[in-house]
């Protein structure tokens, strides 16, 4: 029997009061246009949210995969509140694996508190019912490797035989933009990507330094936004000329200082872009004492002065770590393309490891800051994806 309806499992979601309306509504928005193109619709019930689908099951799980703010998708199959309903599904669900030796057993939940039998008595003659007929399967009350579950609710009864993992977290929220310094390295994509997985929409902006990067390595970003926007509504990409800039700061800077100069003119371009963007905060993907620009002295004069909060998810992992979610979500392959960013290209063979504040002011005073941030941003490209 292939299943129609589809329950979304909810997380932490469930437990956020007063606001879980919100998220539910975010869930669903970014859940119908995936759906959409399969033939589903969602189908909001008391505090349940279901999907109706006539495509194939794996079709279905395909389509919800990139879905954050669901732990799980139960395909189940409805019919009526009274036992005889009840018992001829469950019947029907279970007769096709009878022989195959796997563990059976029936786990009840009734949650009409008034309905004629208990959850124990519930589960008794659903599993009487089945060995009567014939079924031919191994009890195992505690890890069942077939566990049919039978819920009586107010209005009808629905049974399940799995429940397919979901990403867990909480839905992406089109009003919840985040600026992510996306380059091409492994790092800043996963960064991405567990800050959707708390909600948050993601904003690129990826500094292209050509000539001196191939256009290759913009290509490779893009790759990385393909990915990214997988899991949120759409994404846009902003592609900053950072050439002249990285320029003007080489020949005018203490070279050791380049690396710390230069993100901290990101940042500043950053915040200026995602300010038009109504973003609420910067993204990157830093990893604390990982590489030189990355001590925290130079994270702190990397800070100082930058009005948006500045959010780094990696900060406490290891690259092993990293890579193993970069694996995961499809980005790593894309990630280890040899095409170098402007940061690889520009690193001084002796860069600074603890970035003094007055040594960082003297710099840029020899600069005019305001002047290379509106030259970058008059040069800005602008790309969709999703």
């Amino acid at each position: 029997m292939k299943p129609n309806k589809y329950l979304l499992r909810f997380g932490e979601l469930a437990l956020k009061g007063q606001n879980r309306k919100r998220f539910e509504q975010d869930l669903i928005r970014i859940v119908k246009p995936r759906i959409a193109p399969i033939g589903g619709k969602i189908e909001k019930l008391h505090k349940k949210l279901l999907v109706h689908c006539e495509a194939e099951p794996e079709v279905v799980k395909k389509a919800l995969s990139t879905v954050f703010g669901i732990t799980g998708i139960s395909p189940i199959w409805r019919t009526g509140k009274d036992i005889e309903s009840v018992l001829e599904m469950a019947w029907n669900l279970v007769a096709p694996y009878s022989g195959s030796g796997k563990t059976f057993a029936v786990k009840p939940r009734r949650a009409d508190k008034n309905y004629e039998l208990t959850s124990p008595e519930i589960g008794r003659k659903v599993a009487e019912t089945c060995l009567v007929k014939g079924l031919d399967l191994p009890i195992d009350l505690k890890k069942p490797e077939l566990c049919l579950s039978v819920n009586i609710d107010f209005d009808y009864s629905w049974l399940h035989l799995e429940t397919w993992p979901g990403l867990g977290g909480l839905p992406v929220s089109r009003f919840d933009k985040h600026g992510l310094l996306l380059s091409g390295g492994i790092d800043s994509p996963v960064a991405g990507h567990l800050m959707q997985k708390r909600g948050a929409s993601l904003e690129a902006v990826y500094f292209h330094t050509p000539p001196f990067t191939v256009e290759a390595a913009r290509e490779k970003v893009v790759d990385l936004c393909e990915v990214l926007a997988t899991y949120q509504h759409k994404l846009t990409l902003h592609v900053v000329n950072f050439t002249e800039a990285m320029k003007t700061i080489r020949a005018e800077c203490m070279e050791s200082y380049v690396v710390v100069l230069s993100r901290r003119l990101m940042m500043q371009i950053a915040s200026r872009i995602m300010t038009e963007s109504k973003g609420k905060s910067l993204i990157t993907g830093e990893s604390l004492g990982q590489v030189a620009s990355q001590t925290i002295e130079n994270i702190t004069a990397v800070n100082q002065g930058i009005t948006y909060p500045i959010l780094r998810p990696l900060i406490g992992m290891d690259k092993l770590e990293i890579v193993n979610i970069a694996r995961k979500i499809g980005t790593y392959e894309i990630s280890i393309q040899p095409f170098e960013d402007c940061c690889s290209l520009f690193s001084p063979k002796s860069p600074v490891t603890k970035a003094r504040m007055d040594i960082v002011e003297k710099n840029e005073a020899r600069l005019d800051m305001e002047t290379i941030i509106n030259q970058a941003l008059e040069q800005v490209e602008t790309l969709e994806f999703g």
